[in-house]
């Protein structure tokens, strides 16, 4: 046993004797030791290596490596002081040994060190990157200053630079230097206008920053005009909508690059919900664009309809529990209101494509465009004329037969639209099959309007017992199916009468005569009183006094629901209008409560509990 113990000591020395290894494979066991986290050991065998080689490069940079990890820059100096005597070229050791004496509190030896450089190594735009980026590593502002401005004369580059020394400012938060740096960028290398762009706006994270921006890119954009687009950008951003508008409108409109900001920059404003500044940018669009591509004509056109589609949306009045047969083809149709924007501009303009569409041959696109310009003209310019020509030359174009079905829908429209309801009851006529898709219900709507309600009535008789629950227009059938029998069908005299007096009004406002609808729903109310179609009417006719702001009355006719059996719904309606347009939640609570104890078997219970618990917290609290 004690030999054993013996023979193990003998070994662990042996061992430790062993530690500097001979030969080639000494680098690499010193790497495995170095892994190993055995750096003494490793330490010995580099310096064993470099005084057999002092020019052993991997040995130098593993050391250097393990002295700047280890923060021991004594050392480091040391080693690169030796390697320099044998390597005097190494010009990045030499910055090197500049920064270990920066980090060992020795600031002069090591500007020392970077003076002798720069007025002996630089010779080229590389030595002065080393030197450029050694000094913004250490925060030397002014060496580093003046070292670009010696770099800028001396090869003739304005820009030398520049993207570092904006980095560098925007990093420290010294914005007024990054944009100056960013300026001169941009005036000498265009190519860099989208990541200054990009770099800009991220600046502009910070709000402080927004004066300066405005300022200083104003300043340069009447010396580099190219400035502007990042303008444009700085405003959208901010929320400045107006600003970007006038930006992109003086950088113009005079090629495809320009066509396709001028398409994103009015799209996104249709997305932020500025619709009128959005109708405005594909107005400028079309009118200043020297594009005929029916291609590029026709996304603008389908943003511009969107743009006036979401602008009418968006002004119409959305209310949270009575809403007017939601979903019911029957009478979601039109648009209750119009677009606040003037026609005439536009109507030059599309009048200008059409001419100019008119010369493209026919194909499926051509006649996209035409159909786009006839639905603009139809929903929005409520031009019925124009936008029959242009479904016609959307038709002559050739379209697929989708695109063909919808043209020709919209084409029996316009005689709903301009009030031929006979014209339109010939145009929609059922064929023998009685197949019932989109043509039906337009079909039924002429005969509706037109006071003539016998015809839909035993049509519905007949397809409501044989239709299939699943088709598509099976509860919007049996919806009017239902509203015939009760307030029609089975009524006296004086209630069929009130009945087509409803739907003649009905046709007036899907003809946009509002205020005639608005009167001869009143008329129904003053003439009929006790018709069973009466409260509905009533309903109807607070709805759209709702939707043109006419508060106080619509209040007043939805409490005369409340002797009806629609009470549920007139109760509901005054208390959102109290609460959502007035701001009266007590008077909106008070209808409510009414609501609950004396309708307590209507549908529209269980979620007027809901609101008024949410209505009711704060007040509690």
């Amino acid at each position: 046993m004690r030999f054993l113990f013996l023979l193990c000591i003998w070994g662990n020395l042996w061992g430790q004797i062993q530690v500097i290894p001979q030969g080639k494979n000494a680098f690499n066991q010193a790497m495995m030791m170095e892994r190993a986290g055995n750096m003494a050991d490793a330490i010995l065998i580099y310096h064993k290596i470099l005084e057999g080689n002092p020019s052993h490069q991997p040995a130098y940079f593993q050391l250097k490596n393990i002295y700047t990890k280890t923060g021991n820059p004594k050392s480091a100096i040391q080693l690169v002081e030796s390697w320099l005597k044998h390597n005097p070229s190494d010009l990045q050791s030499e910055l090197a040994l500049g920064e270990f004496y920066f980090r060992d509190q020795k600031q002069d030896e090591a500007l020392s060190i970077w003076n002798q450089f720069r007025k002996n190594r630089l010779t080229n735009e590389t030595t002065y990157r080393l030197l450029f980026h050694t000094y913004a590593r250490f925060g030397q502002v002014q060496a580093m200053e003046f070292l670009v401005r010696e770099g800028r004369e001396k090869f003739n580059e304005p820009h030398l630079f520049a993207i570092d020394l904006a980095n560098y400012y925007q990093s420290r938060q010294t914005f007024n230097r990054s944009l100056r740096e960013y300026m001169t960028l941009i005036r000498h290398q265009k190519q860099y206008l989208q990541y200054t762009t990009d770099r800009i706006l991220l600046m502009s994270d910070d709000t402080t920053t927004h004066a300066l921006i405005d300022s200083t890119l104003n300043a340069s954009a009447s010396v580099n005009p190219d400035v502007r687009s990042i303008l444009a950008g700085f405003y959208y951003k901010t929320g400045q909508f107006e600003q970007a508008f006038s930006q992109h409108q003086k950088i113009g409109l005079s090629n495809q690059n320009d066509t396709d900001r001028w398409m994103a920059f009015a799209e996104n404003l249709r997305k932020e919900g500025q619709h009128d500044l959005s109708i405005l940018s594909f107005h400028f669009l079309l009118q200043e664009s020297t594009q005929s591509d029916p291609n590029t004509v026709g996304k603008a056109l389908l943003g511009l309809g969107q743009a006036y589609e979401d602008q009418i949306i968006h002004d119409q009045t959305e209310l949270k529990f009575v809403k007017w047969f939601p979903e019911n083809d029957f009478f979601k149709n039109q648009f209750v209101k119009a677009p606040s924007i003037g026609n005439e501009e536009l109507a030059n303009t599309l009048s200008h494509y059409q001419s100019v569409l008119s010369l493209l041959p026919p194909s499926q696109t051509t006649a996209t465009v035409h159909f786009r310009l006839g639905e603009i003209q139809a929903r929005m310019m409520r031009d019925h004329e124009g936008a029959r020509s242009s479904y016609t030359s959307a038709i002559d174009a050739r379209p697929n037969h989708k695109l063909n079905e919808s043209i020709r829908l919209r084409l029996g429209d316009l005689y709903l639209s301009s009030g031929q309801f006979d014209e339109a009851i010939v145009y929609f006529h059922q064929d023998k099959s009685h197949r019932v898709d989109d043509r039906t219900i337009r079909y039924l709507n002429a005969h509706l309007y037109s006071g003539s309600l016998e015809t839909p009535m035993a049509f519905l008789d007949s397809v409501t017992l044989a239709l299939n629950p699943d088709h598509r227009f099976f509860n919007d059938l049996l919806e009017i199916h239902d509203l015939m029998v009760n307030y029609y069908a089975d009524g006296t005299r004086s209630d069929r009468q009130a009945f087509a007096t409803f739907f003649e009004a009905e046709g007036l406002i899907r003809q946009f005569k509002i205020p005639e609808g608005l009167d001869m729903f009143q008329s129904l109310r003053n003439d009929h009183p006790d018709a069973l179609i009466t409260p509905l009417a009533t309903l109807r006719l607070a709805l759209l006094l709702i939707e043109f702001g006419q508060l106080d009355q619509a209040l007043r006719v939805a409490i005369s629901i409340e002797n009806s059996p629609l009470k549920d719904q007139g109760l509901v309606l005054a208390g959102e209008i109290e609460e959502q347009f007035l701001g009266n939640t007590q008077n909106a609570l008070s209808y409510y409560h009414r609501l609950l104890s004396e309708c307590p078997s209507s549908l529209l219970v269980g979620p007027v509990r809901l609101h008024i618990r949410k209505l009711s917290q704060p007040q509690e609290s």
